[in-house]
């Protein structure tokens, strides 16, 4: 049994709401625990004083206990899984681990033991084809949802891998993040294209905050805006001048906009600078609310400088003296970077395959890894993982099952199954 280091899931943007804590809950039905949160402000960790084992106490720490599955790629010296890039994976509920080869441009389906069920798709246009497909998802009925052309080409596939339809996107370019239950697409930008006129081609944006839109089955009409995430108010993106344009180096501390969706179609989304889980229906409404009294770093000097070490790992060549490319562009170096006041308490979430809610918060200089809570939507707290423990993984299963995706030291990827046997208080271990 052992501990696996796994891919995290992380979508950045910029969202949030006017404050981090609202004081009492404005959702009675899941924030029961939270009748009375802490005060905004510094408290940190110290702020925490409720009952331990509820969201308002302090962390009851969890110990992990997991199994080794399977392992695909051609890190264990394997034929078919020779993969060449492992775009995106996902579960049915038959236990079987679907993986997009983006470079090979197939579904790769593997079984239970870890042996190939069969392949869907290659390279072309005709059905059952793909071009430049980088994401797809798959029902839990093993049906899948393909998208190619930039998002403008969606294929529907039957379990078995078998062509059900073709639908060309009329809206223009689009990033589809989730799919419904229902089949309406989950969507995060939307770009329309006008190619007699390019100049006026671009991202479509709203007046305030970072929309996200359902484009409802059978994509034949409108995306429709289902809610607009909180975000800090704009910086520049892009600054120079016609001879020299130069990438802005960015702001560091963003609050995160990361989602994921239940079964029953609502949606778990953090946008805030402080610990708030929001759950929104399919009508764009905020049902509930999932908080813990924990407030947000201050953005110390010693905080912005690791931030400024990490953007320097990144961006080894961006510096204020560096030369423009090939392009006329060139990226500002970490000097250069702003700064929010605070460091945001979460950076990600995750559902799983039992709708708990995987919740990881920032490390403690705002980039590193950070425990990872674990609650439901109704507002139940099961426990925290350590950062050294358990991570997000790519993909949740059924029967607990967890996929990874790795890469060697030299960059080949492979996919890593474990099985989460069960969740124990820390000092149960032995």
């Amino acid at each position: 049994m052992s501990s696996v280091p796994g891919l995290h899931l992380s979508v950045r943007a910029t969202p949030p709401a006017p404050g981090w804590c609202s004081g009492i809950c404005a959702f009675p039905p899941v924030c029961i625990a939270l009748a009375l949160l802490a005060a905004c402000g510094d408290g940190g960790q110290d702020a925490v004083s409720g009952v331990a084992g509820t969201l308002d106490g302090p962390d009851l720490a969890l110990n992990a206990v997991v199994e080794d599955v399977f392992a695909v790629g051609s890190v264990t010296g394997g034929d078919w899984d020779a993969f060449g890039s492992v775009l995106s994976v996902h579960f049915d509920d038959q236990a079987n681990l679907h993986i997009l080869d983006g470079q090979a441009v197939r579904i790769f389906v593997v079984g239970p033991d870890g042996s190939l069920v069969r392949t869907i798709g290659r390279r072309g246009e005709g059905p059952g084809e793909f071009e430049s497909v980088n994401r797809f998802f798959v029902g839990r009925d093993g049906s899948y949802t393909v998208l190619g052309n930039f998002d403008r080409r969606v294929d529907l596939l039957e379990p078995d891998g078998g062509f059900r339809r073709r639908i060309d996107v009329r809206t223009g370019m689009i990033l589809t993040e989730a799919v419904f239950p229902d089949g309406a697409l989950l969507i995060s930008q939307v770009f329309r294209v006008d190619w007699s006129n390019m100049a006026a081609s671009g991202p479509l944006t709203e007046e305030e905050g970072r929309p996200l839109w359902v484009l409802p089955f059978p994509f034949d009409g409108e995306p429709e805006v289902l809610y607009r995430a909180w975000q800090l108010p704009d910086t520049e993106i892009i600054s120079g001048n016609s001879s020299e344009r130069v990438f802005y180096a960015g702001r560091a501390f963003e609050p995160p906009l990361a989602f994921d969706l239940l079964t029953d179609g609502r949606m778990a989304l953090v946008d805030s600078i402080g610990y708030r889980v929001k759950l929104i229906d399919r009508g764009g409404e905020v049902t509930g609310a999932i908080e813990r009294p924990i407030a947000p770093l201050r953005a110390t000097e010693a905080i912005r400088e690791a931030e400024r070490e990490r953007y320097r790992e990144i961006h080894p060549d961006a510096s204020a003296s560096a030369a423009s490319g090939a392009d006329g562009w060139r990226r500002e170096g970490a000097e250069s970077l702003d700064f929010a006041d605070e460091v945001p308490v979460l950076r990600s979430l995750r559902v799983d395959w039992e709708d708990r809610i995987w919740v990881e918060r920032t490390g403690p200089t705002g980039g590193d890894d950070g425990p990872i809570d674990i609650v439901t939507p109704e507002g139940d707290y099961i426990g925290t993982l350590s950062p050294d423990g358990l991570r997000i993984p790519a993909a949740f299963g059924p029967d607990g099952l967890m996929a990874f995706v790795e890469t060697d030291e030299l960059g080949v990827p492979a996919v890593r199954v474990v099985r989460l046997v069960r969740l124990e208080a820390a000092a149960a271990t032995r």
